[in-house]
């Protein structure tokens, strides 16, 4: 409802001050703003009954009607909605005019809800819905496309009257809102710090920081985008509504400060959000990962390396501080030190962990890897030998030296691991003869495979693949169809034999198998092409090109036939739609 410049109430009604001291001056009307009788001026639909009735009359009526139809809130964005402990203490006449207002509302009959909102402003001006009715009001105004009426007259109105009511918190930040959408920053961003300033640790007021936010990315404004993310990290109070947007907040805050190298700034960013060992696990994995950024380009490099350095010392402080997990902590620095490229300071950790905690199986394996990245194998077989678990030790060793490339003598390692653990027995001979296989060793590993088989039948079929790849790989052709044969697989086994009788020009045995591959779905757009090519191998182009069209006529969706009819073209010079057709 219009009240003045910046909305009094048309009764005269002085708003009482901020701090409870003297109400405000009383502002005059303007020249030809005046209040609208109120005889005739409502809506039709909204009858008022007898003045001598309307207590016995109007109240049964708007309780009946709120019980058929509750303030719709769903059909209401949270800032058109009445909070609960307001509408509670409201009479049945109240909210049955604000029902009235809302329906109107709701259904997008604007000029209609903004007499009936008037109307309530009018009737129950001392009513704890006032604020509300006031609210909603000036957002009718701004769907009638009345914006700066709305700003002036009415969310403006209702800060003035009840700045310490819940809808004053929402008109302050529509008023921001409302200049966002019409595009002027500048007043956006001061109704946006109003509201962080009169109604501070409130949801408006998180939604004003994320506003201020986005306007400082928007302008690639550094300088705000630090000062709102402070603002999230140290001022924001935190609560069920807002930890999440300040926990990311100060993720945000630290990186920023890990970029500018300023690491005891960035881990008090973070210690607003986590404490005790996880606040060590976030700072440590935080600053990794931009070290890990600043790394990749020689001119961030020296960035990356005092920022290291300052990380480094937080971990020599949790290392003292935190004895019972010194060791994790040193462990750390040489990984930090190893990120930095500085190979002799991670043997000097070593070597600390070595004085402090003596020598255990744990540090025996990083300094060997430490001597195998300076390509001092013999040293580093040395520390593997002196393992206490001998098995642990042998096993490592014969990982290194796979990796090394000195298989002969992996193999010899595996061999000594099957004295000391015949329990995997097994998984050490299929390591054995798969290294065999590399070194193309091909009757090594058909040994092997064998032995394996007595030991586990069970799974005796892939063993059986593996000796008759190592039969193909020696092109001993009938060995592998052989072993094929023994192998319960269809139709993986027919494709295999046939190939291998293919490689010594059995056409007719490789067809014969192919075509038992017709019977499973799935397998027979492939037996049908490899049949093609099978007859083209033996010669016989009119069966060839035949078979090449029967696998588009049959199977015209399958890649088969995608590749029969590029066949046909480039060979042959024939044309065949994926169907059947065909011309030449």
């Amino acid at each position: 409802m219009a009240r003045g410049n910046k909305g009094r109430l048309s009764s005269g009604r002085e708003p009482e001050s901020r701090d409870g001291g003297a109400p405000r001056p009383t502002r005059k009307r303007r020249p030809g703003q005046l209040r609208p009788p109120l005889r005739g001026w409502f809506p039709a639909p909204v009858s008022r009954p007898p003045a001598r009735n309307r207590g016995s009359t109007l109240a049964p009526l708007a309780g009946l009607l709120l019980a058929f139809f509750p303030l719709s809130a769903n059909a209401l964005s949270d800032l058109e909605q009445i909070p609960l402990p307001v509408f509670e203490k409201m009479r049945e006449v109240e909210r049955y005019q604000l029902k009235i207002a809302e329906k109107h509302y709701t259904g997008k009959n604007y000029k209609i809800a903004l007499a009936e909102y008037e109307k309530f402003l009018t009737l129950y001006e001392k009513s704890p819905g006032a604020p509300y009715a006031q609210l909603m009001w000036s957002h009718t105004q701004v769907h009638l496309k009345k914006v700066k009426t709305a700003l002036r007259e009415g969310f403006q109105s209702v800060i003035d009257y009840w700045p310490e009511s819940h809808s004053a918190n929402v008109a302050a930040y529509c008023i921001g809102d409302a200049y966002r959408k019409m595009g002027e920053v500048r007043k956006a961003k001061a109704a946006f710090q109003f509201v962080l300033k009169e109604y501070p640790d409130t949801p408006l007021s998180l939604r004003s920081w994320l506003d201020l936010l986005h306007y400082a990315r928007l302008h690639q404004d550094d300088d705000g985008i630090l000062e709102v993310l402070k603002g999230l990290t140290y001022v924001m109070k935190r609560t069920e509504w807002s930890t999440s947007a300040c926990v990311q907040a100060c993720q945000e805050l630290a990186t920023m400060h890990f970029f500018a190298q300023d690491f005891t700034a960035g881990r008090k960013a973070l210690a607003t959000s986590y404490k005790d060992e996880k606040l060590i696990q976030v700072v440590f994995d935080m600053t990794v990962k931009t070290m890990n950024h600043l790394l990749k380009e020689d001119k961030t490099r020296r960035a990356a390396l005092k920022l290291g350095d300052q990380l480094i010392a937080q971990v020599r402080r949790d290392s003292i501080e935190d004895f019972q997990n010194a060791r994790s902590h040193l462990y750390r620095i040489a990984g930090l030190h190893g990120m930095l490229g500085r190979p002799t300071k991670i043997w000097t950790i070593y070597e600390e962990v070595e004085e402090k905690f003596g020598r255990d199986d744990d540090l025996r394996g990083r300094m060997a890897q430490w001597h195998v990245s300076r390509e001092n194998i013999k040293n580093a077989r040395r520390l593997y030998e002196e393992y206490g678990d001998r098995v642990a030790g042998l096993e490592a060793l014969a990982a290194m030296l796979q990796s090394v490339k000195q298989p002969a003598e992996a193999i010899k390692v595996f061999h000594q691991l099957i004295g000391l653990n015949s329990d995997n027995e097994v998984g050490y001979l299929e390591t054995i003869a798969q290294i065999y296989q590399g070194m193309s060793k091909f009757n090594e590993a058909i040994a092997v495979f064998i032995k394996v088989i007595d030991l586990n039948g069970e799974n005796a079929a892939g063993y059986q693949w593996s000796i008759g790849g190592c039969y193909e790989s020696m092109s001993e052709w009938k060995k592998a169809i052989g072993m094929y044969r023994q192998i319960d697989d269809f139709p993986r086994t027919h494709f295999a034999m046939a190939t291998c009788h293919r490689r010594i020009g059995e056409h007719k045995e490789a067809i014969a198998l192919y075509r038992q591959c017709l019977v499973n779905d799935a397998a027979a757009p492939r037996a049908t092409l490899e049949t093609a090519y099978t007859y083209e191998e033996a010669k016989g182009p009119r069966n060839a090109i035949r078979t090449f069209q029967l696998t588009c006529r049959r199977y015209p969706k399958s890649k088969q036939a995608a590749r029969a009819h590029a066949h046909l073209q480039n060979k042959y010079n024939i044309n065949v739609t994926l169907g059947g057709a065909e011309d030449e």
